[in-house]
């Protein structure tokens, strides 16, 4: 595990402001409001000379670093307004849309809004556990 972080990530890659658990509300670009979960929150480290695939293309570090990975639960977008998103928050009424999507740190985190804490159940898990399989294997990369 790399001891310093190195300069191959931007800052933004390696701090993330919620955890594992955390149900966050989210305004869409259709106007309406839904209910996200983050399920892991990975760090990653890569020696120089290694590569990971984000958004598609292929990056090779040129020196050892470091980034997070956030895996999350998004929800349909649903809800009239924010008020009502978190009350489905908190009742557990909320629709999945897309079981789960591993993303870069400040993508997961931007236009977010903390409302709760769940504890992450291991049926939430599945996707995450097939992609970090293919991930492991070097078939799989992040948004």
């Amino acid at each position: 595990m790399t001891t310093q972080a190195g300069e191959f990530f931007p800052t933004e890659y390696k701090q993330f402001p919620f955890k594992e658990g955390d149900v966050l509300v989210s305004k869409r670009s259709d106007g309406k409001f839904a209910v996200n979960k983050i399920l892991k929150v990975d760090r990653f480290d890569l020696k120089k000379d290694t590569s990971i695939i984000i958004q598609s293309k292929k990056f090779t570090a040129t020196d050892d670093d470091y980034l997070l990975v956030v895996s999350a639960a998004y929800g349909e977008s649903e809800f009239r307004s924010f008020e009502e998103a978190r009350a489905a928050a908190d009742a557990g009424t909320w629709t999945v849309k897309i079981g789960h999507v591993p993303n870069r740190t400040v993508g997961a985190a931007e236009g977010q809004t903390q409302v709760g804490h769940q504890q992450v159940r291991d049926s939430e898990l599945v996707g995450y556990s097939q992609w970090r399989q293919a991930f492991d294997n070097g078939e799989a990369g992040i948004f």
